[in-house]
């Protein structure tokens, strides 16, 4: 899910409030995690992996390398879950603006329960933390982030922003070519001179999954028309031709959802961050899901970078490479004074201190 186009109007409108960052800004930051936006990208872009007993672990590897990334960098990840979808979304409007449900729409299949409680095993044997959203994890997150159990929220959905995440962090992965963009929206906000309630209805103009959009409306004068009507109420006073405004325009249900969403009660939340059980994360990926084995090892041992360097610079040692135990030319040949050194040395009158 994600509002059509808001990424290109904010790059372009605000600049100012999107910065790029290098992952070890977010050394020690608690970061609210959408794992459906993970698990989508394991699920879309990942080839798939089955195991020896044909299942598909793909997500799970994918997750367990993501997570190792994060924890490497120092940051503090809290993986938040989808629950169910809102019942609204792709709903058909009715003239007074209530809606009527349909079917929800996704894109890409979630996991099923048993498939989601092997990645939630497999982040509590790492020790992160793990909440379980009852509808959109996005607006779980961004509470979390309102309400300071999180610094900011990673998830390349840009719906986060109009659930009030006031820190949208996307691009967070393992790929050198791609800079982690930060978006703050109390910034975004001072600089289109909007207040929440008008950016929520600017992205529902823009496009979102809860309601269709007004034909022939792009994101500029979508834009332009909030900043001067400021409502979509006012907005369609000024529409008279009413084949652009579609029936199932549930504006006022998808100003609801993003303004009021169902979220988990995060303030009863205690996230606790524990030690990784390496060993029992070996025994269930290796054991239990037939990961190659060197691979989990390799991937856990950079959570111990310190051992890493000790153990690199004692095989150093060792072998005598090291420019405290090279030894010089002289020490293996004896050298000789030459005869004219020689003569220069004897014939030397030594100086006298005064």
């Amino acid at each position: 899910m994600g509002i059509t186009h808001l990424a290109d109007v904010l790059r372009s409108e605000t600049p100012g409030a999107i910065q790029t960052r290098p992952p070890d800004h977010y050394r020690g930051k608690i970061l609210a995690v959408d794992a459906s936006v993970f698990i989508w990208q394991f699920q879309s872009a990942i080839p798939t992996l089955n195991n020896r007993t044909g299942e598909d672990i793909s997500v799970l590897q994918g997750l367990f390398n993501r997570t190792i990334y994060m924890l490497e960098k120092g940051m503090k990840p809290v993986y938040v879950f989808d629950g169910v979808p809102p019942e609204r979304k792709r709903a058909k409007v009715s003239q007074d603006g209530s809606c009527q449900v349909r079917r929800p729409f996704r894109a890409v299949e979630s996991p099923g329960p048993e498939r989601q409680g092997d990645l939630k095993k497999l982040l509590r044997l790492m020790g992160v933390p793990v909440v379980q959203a009852p509808s959109e994890a996005e607006a779980t997150c961004a509470a979390l982030v309102k309400s300071d159990k999180a610094w900011g929220a990673v998830t390349e959905d840009m719906d986060a922003l109009p659930f009030g995440c006031t820190r949208l962090i996307r691009n967070l992965k393992a790929d050198k070519k791609k800079e982690i963009e930060e978006y703050n929206l109390p910034e975004i906000l001072s600089t289109l001179k909007m207040s929440r309630e008008q950016f929520v209805d600017l992205c529902i103009l823009l496009g979102c999954d809860y309601t269709s959009k007004i034909k022939g409306l792009g994101e500029k004068k979508a834009l332009k028309m909030i900043q001067k009507y400021g409502t979509i109420e006012n907005i369609l006073q000024t529409i008279r031709s009413e084949d652009r405004i579609p029936s199932d325009f549930c504006y006022k249900e998808a100003r609801r959802l993003f303004l009021e969403p169902e979220v988990a009660d995060v303030t009863a939340l205690d996230l606790e961050w524990k030690k990784v059980e390496e060993g029992q994360v070996l025994q269930f990926l290796s054991g239990e899901k037939f990961m190659n084995k060197e691979r989990v090892q390799q991937a856990l041992q950079k959570l111990h970078p310190v051992k890493t360097s000790r153990k690199r610079k004692a095989k150093s040692g060792a072998s005598g490479s090291s420019a405290e135990n090279q030894k010089k030319i002289n020490d293996f040949f004896t050298v000789k004074k030459s005869a004219t050194q020689s003569k220069t040395s004897m014939g030397s009158t030594p100086t006298s201190s005064r």
